[in-house]
């Protein structure tokens, strides 16, 4: 039997390389929305909407922040930046009967599109925010490279398969 999923027990959120992380609120993951195309004609029976491999729409993370500070800033320049979001997973070991920690690391590649102030109130969180839009995105869990998205370099990579290894051999990539 499998472990048992419990939650997320610590995160790091790193900016450039820095070795100094960023003390954020949440970070909000992309949706990894494949593009399709519908497909109609002659052998098929209405409309089909398949996936086009390795296309994804338009993909974006949010940083919330419990205030405003200057590490919201840095997110605002269009130049790319690179984050890296570290965390540590507790997991149930039910054949050990112990708990057990697994890594996720996410590293993205994107550029600010802005920054959400917030709120000024007494005594509150403003509720400022960062939205990246995202270019490159590669997760490993314990190690393990499971995704990589490189929207730039035909790159669609997932539990090791490439499905863009074709294509960018017919463009001489």
């Amino acid at each position: 039997m499998k472990n048992i999923p419990i939650k997320l027990a610590g995160m790091t959120l790193f900016l450039d390389d820095n070795k100094d992380s960023f003390a954020t609120g949440d970070i909000t993951l992309p949706s990894l929305t494949p593009m399709t195309t519908t497909v109609s004609g002659m052998g098929i029976l209405g409309e089909i909407d398949l996936p086009d491999a390795g296309h994804y729409g338009a993909i974006q993370i949010g940083i919330a922040w419990r205030t405003i500070n200057k590490d919201a800033f840095a997110l605002v320049s269009s130049s790319v930046k690179k984050l890296e979001i570290r965390g540590a997973f507790k997991e149930y070991d039910v054949t050990g009967t112990k708990f057990v920690t697994k890594s996720i690391k996410i590293v993205i590649k994107g550029v600010g599109k802005g920054i959400d102030l917030g709120t000024l109130a007494q005594n509150a969180e403003t509720g400022t925010s960062n939205t990246v839009e995202v270019l490159y995105i590669k997760i490993f869990i314990d190690g393990d490279e499971v995704f990589e998205l490189d929207k730039l370099a035909y790159i669609s990579k997932t539990n090791g398969v490439d499905d863009q290894e074709d294509v960018r051999k017919a463009l001489g990539l």
